[in-house]
């Protein structure tokens, strides 16, 4: 059963629960933490529920419940632990579109009772759709643990506040980003340090401030993606992506990195690829200027990190020149991801003292000449060449190599899609692939590992090409 997160109002008719016994009592213990009454349909209580009774927290209605019991009902839920009864009770909630559930029976209920961490006026609810109820359990108790007790006295400050920062601040980012600041800021820490009193003069104060403001500066944060893998984003990238009023992504960025947006934010992608720049760089720039310029949050979203081969500097340099506040967010390159699924170094004491980054490739999508480099120097080992964009020049790469001095049969070998679920490598050696171009088999994006470190065991799946034959190897 797939359910969808909702709180529900209990400020009409009360919710029902029908049973009196302790399973009963456990429901209805629950509804209480949010319902001033409950009504409960039953011939008889156990002690608690009678208890509850004579506090008038609970309301003894007939057993047996019916269509006119039923309608109008926020939920009910039927807990007699009679499978004959609790499904007549089910059936009649559904007909008439009244939320139900009946404890462990999921295919008679409608809704799905949380796991709850209740913190007053801010309440975090956890379900799993029935599958897993004790693991809804341990997340609750892992929240409890995390969130601050005084949570509820925070949330009912701000709510005294909403009306005058309505009054004084326009609708929309500019409240948003209000709240954002008292919330991120020393006003909240005052109050949950129990200086309520520091707290409404520190909100007072900064109501002032943002009013006699104005017009509110954006900013541009240049945000590394990582490789694609969700889990491999920073703290700081995903806190980025949450205060977004508007995200700029490349085509590399996953689906799973783009979920930890702001749920309003504008997601708009403006992904290259090479020899077909879906959106020129000079307009990405002038976009994020525009944006900035107009008072939002504006996140740029890009693959690996914004200054490894990212084209970030020059959307620094655009947005310098435009005076735009910037933030940088760095973020794990595709190199270090491959070498780390493989589980192979790209530095080792033993066979490599430095690691160099190049492209694959020059402006206008040529193969690269390397003229930057001392390729004779790298050649006389104790080096890792880590190509990124080479799939397609990587024959290329390896000839230049070899003109250069390097090794004959020195390891290459070829991660596409690293960290992704997709993930392939492939590997070979220099004299092979450039011997055979099309030898990898891969396709962008991909980052091709010269070295001696490419030798070394890797984890997982290899595939091993070597001249005419391509073998598996699979190391643990």
């Amino acid at each position: 059963m797939r359910t969808f997160p909702i709180f529900v109002s209990f400020d009409g008719k009360p919710p029902l629960v029908v049973g009196g016994g302790e399973l009963a009592a456990i429901k209805t213990r629950l509804l209480l933490k949010r319902a001033e009454v409950v009504e409960v349909s039953a011939q008889e209580f156990v002690p608690e529920l009678a208890a509850l009774a004579a506090a008038g927290q609970v309301v003894q209605v007939a057993s047996g419940p019916g269509i006119d019991q039923l309608r109008g009902r926020p939920l009910v839920i039927a807990a007699t632990e009679d499978d004959q009864e609790d499904t007549r009770v089910s059936a009649i909630a559904r007909a008439l579109g009244v939320p139900v559930n009946v404890p462990d029976r999921p295919e008679l209920c409608t809704f799905a009772l949380p796991a709850i961490v209740d913190r007053g006026e801010v309440t975090v609810a956890i379900g799993t759709s029935a599958a897993a109820p004790v693991l809804a359990q341990r997340l609750r108790a892992w929240l409890e643990r995390e969130l601050h007790p005084r949570l509820d006295d925070l949330a009912k400050l701000a709510g005294e506040f909403r009306g005058l920062v309505a009054e004084r601040l326009p609708a929309g980012a500019p409240r948003r980003h209000f709240w954002e600041s008292v919330f991120d800021g020393a006003a909240a820490e005052a109050m949950l340090e129990g200086d309520e009193s520091k707290a409404r003069s520190l909100i007072g104060e900064a109501i002032e401030q943002a009013s006699e403001a104005g017009k509110r500066e954006g900013r541009v944060l240049l945000v590394g993606a990582g490789p694609g893998d969700p889990e491999l984003l920073t703290m700081k990238a995903v806190r980025a992506l949450k205060v977004a009023d508007v995200v700029f992504y490349d085509r590399l960025v996953g689906k799973g990195v783009l979920e930890h947006a702001r749920r309003e934010a504008e997601l708009i992608p403006v992904g290259k690829a090479k020899g077909a720049h879906s959106v020129p760089q000079a307009e990405i720039n002038a976009l994020l200027v525009e944006r900035a310029k107009a008072g939002q949050t504006v996140v740029r979203l890009k693959g690996g990190d914004p200054f490894i081969f990212g084209r970030g500097g020059e959307e620094l340099d655009a947005l310098r020149a435009a005076n735009i506040a910037i933030e940088i967010v760095p973020g794990v390159t595709a190199g270090i991801a491959a070498a780390a699924s493989l589980q192979v170094p790209l530095t080792h004491r033993d066979v490599s003292h430095t690691v160099t980054f190049v492209s694959g490739h020059e402006a206008g999508g040529k193969a690269p000449s390397f003229e930057h480099l001392d390729l004779k120097a790298l050649a006389s080992g104790n080096n890792t060449l880590v190509v990124y964009m080479g799939v397609t020049t990587g024959a290329v790469i390896a000839q230049r190599l070899l003109e250069a001095g390097f090794r004959p049969a020195l390891p290459v070998i070829a991660v596409e899609n690293a960290s992704r679920e997709d993930e392939r490598r492939v590997a070979t050696n220099i004299s092979v692939l450039a011997a055979h171009p099309d030898s990898l088999g891969l396709k962008s994006p991909a980052v091709l590992i010269f070295g001696e470190v490419a030798g070394l065991p890797a984890a997982g799946v290899v595939e091993t090409v070597l001249a005419h034959e391509e073998v598996k190897h699979a190391y643990a």
